[in-house]
């Protein structure tokens, strides 16, 4: 067994139903053509948002487990553990799905962290996180950009119902041609 888990940060909590099936389905299809999040090469404040929004949803799938699926559960050091999905059900493939949008440096810390390894499979609490910020709906200031490396500063604001907005810094690289993310999930989200 490996095992390493951190808190996820302040303003976590449960996620809401508006994070559905369908929103899991999106990742999927993001990125897979010239123009997806996962493609930029151009990095704009234009461009970074949908970036950051295809990153949101690739850690909302991986914190929930995967695809929706007969979960099965274990309990380790007093607390209820879940599998993850076939799909990302190994550490490679769970580093793959991470590396669509974020750095392997952020990617292999996020997988460290908060995943553990349970008889050749990956694994977590079993527990949802998310917070109430609509990525969709931020605004970007770029604090620096080099031919390899950029800053934003996003402005998030909260889910309808709520007042007010988050100032949320992201750290970006290029790796292979495209613009990753450089800070793991659970930081970020």
């Amino acid at each position: 067994l490996s095992l390493g888990l951190l808190s996820a940060g302040s303003g976590v909590m449960a996620a809401s139903s508006s994070v559905g099936s369908s929103a899991i389905k999106n990742v999927a299809v993001i990125g897979t053509g010239k123009e997806g999040p996962a493609t930029i090469n151009n990095l704009t404040v234009k461009s970074v948002v949908p970036l950051v929004v295809h990153a949101r949803a690739i850690y909302f799938y991986t914190s929930r487990g995967g695809n929706f699926f007969p979960m099965e559960t274990f309990m380790y050091k007093a607390q209820e553990y879940r599998y993850l999905s076939n799909d990302i059900g190994t550490k490679a493939k769970l580093m793959n799905y991470i590396k669509k949008a974020y750095t392997h440096n952020a990617a292999a810390y996020y997988v460290q962290t908060q995943f553990l390894e349970h008889e050749g499979r990956m694994s977590q609490v079993n527990a949802d996180l998310g917070n109430s910020l609509m990525f969709e709906k931020a605004t970007a200031r770029m604090l620096s950009k080099t031919a390899t490396t950029a800053e934003f500063d996003l402005t998030v604001p909260y889910s309808s119902g709520q007042e007010g907005s988050e100032s949320v810094y992201v750290k970006l690289k290029k790796v292979n041609g495209y613009w990753r993310i450089d800070t793991s999930p659970d930081i970020l989200f």
